[in-house]
């Protein structure tokens, strides 16, 4: 094969292998960035996303935070927060924000939205450890909510379209006392699950007003 046809060969490939990279990072992982704008005249401090930012999960889904979506970060738990510092100042500020606003929009069940926390935790590069211990704190004093619509068991109290949210009723020091456990990254989000479930002392609540 002459010199012309290798070289003419060897583009073909490097097109192709561009091509397919381009194609699975359209497939799963985050797509855009939330370019966060501060609200100035607001009594906490919160963020309006400037253009759109979409998440596609491994497994198909897709979550997408609209341009002009408002975010704080308080739908993260305090114990996180206590820990991690802000969430929409961390590492894994494309993740925060996609969690954040899921909490507030409830488009998606809560138990998928803290299990996309996980894997898009991974995808901005954040440690086993740290999604592990992020996922534990979510399962044991994150928000909870009713999806809307009328499959939703609250919906014959409440109506149809009641944006019902509830956290779980813990003792501080049992889930601290978790803290170190979940950081063993031989850990499976199925054995996290059942640890936090013993430390749960109550569903909670439940309240049409945002928990924060």
């Amino acid at each position: 094969m002459d010199s012309g046809r290798i070289k003419h060969v060897g583009l073909l490939l490097l097109v192709a292998v561009t091509f397919l990279s381009r194609s699975v990072s359209a497939q799963d992982g985050f797509e855009g960035s939330p370019n966060l704008e501060p609200i100035e005249d607001s009594f906490i401090e919160q963020y309006r996303t400037t253009s759109e930012m979409i998440y596609r999960q491994v497994d198909g889904r897709v979550w997408i935070t609209p341009s002009g979506s408002v975010v704080d970060g308080r739908g993260f738990p305090r114990l996180f927060v206590d820990i991690f510092g802000p969430p929409l100042n961390s590492h894994f500020a494309k993740t925060a924000v996609t969690y954040d606003y899921s909490v507030k929009s409830k488009h998606h069940p809560w138990a998928t939205a803290q299990k996309m926390v996980y894997e898009a935790m991974r995808i901005e590069g954040a440690t086993q450890a740290e999604a592990n211990l992020t996922f534990m704190l979510l399962r044991a004093t994150g928000t909870r909510w009713a999806t809307q619509g009328p499959s939703n068991c609250f919906s014959r109290c409440h109506g149809p379209n009641a944006k019902l949210e509830w956290r779980p009723v813990v003792k501080d020091e049992d889930v601290i006392g978790l803290v170190d456990w979940a950081r063993n990254e031989l850990l499976s989000l199925d054995e996290i699950d059942s640890r936090v479930a013993d430390v749960i002392l109550d569903e909670g609540p439940h309240s049409s007003i945002g928990i924060r």
